[in-house]
C-alpha cells in the first residue's frame, strides 16, 4: 500500500485533532501470514479539547478503516499519559509498544 493516511477532527473549521496511519508489508511470520500491518502515528488533540473523547473517536475510525482491509496487525508506540486511551479502544501492551491483532 505504502501510503499515509490521514484523520482530523474539526470544530469551527479548526483542526483540533489528528491522527495518522500507514500501511507496510513485513514478511510473512506466524499469526500474520499476509505480513500487511498498519501503523498509527501521530496521534494530537488540542490540550484545550482533551478529554472529551475526540482521540478515542478518532481511532475507533481508524480500528473501523484497517479492520476492512488485509492488515492483521494494527499498533502504536504510547506515551505513559496515552496508554489509557489505546486501552481502552482495544489495544493491549507488548514489551515494546501497544496492538491489536486480528485473528
Amino acid at each position: 500500500m505504502g501510503e499515509f493516511f490521514a484523520w482530523v477532527a474539526e470544530v469551527d473549521n479548526q483542526i483540533v485533532a489528528t491522527s495518522g496511519l500507514v500501511f507496510f508489508q513485513r514478511p510473512p511470520y506466524n499469526g500474520n501470514f499476509s505480513g500487511l500491518e498498519a501503523y498509527i502515528m501521530n496521534v494530537y488533540t488540542i490540550s484545550m479539547w482533551r478529554g472529551q473523547g475526540i482521540a478515542t473517536a478518532l481511532l475507533k475510525e481508524i480500528i473501523s478503516f484497517v479492520r476492512a482491509t488485509a492488515a492483521k496487525r494494527l499498533w502504536l508506540h504510547t506515551t505513559k499519559d496515552g496508554k489509557r486511551i489505546y486501552e481502552k479502544v482495544g489495544f493491549v501492551s507488548t514489551s515494546k509498544e501497544m496492538e491489536i491483532v486480528y485473528y
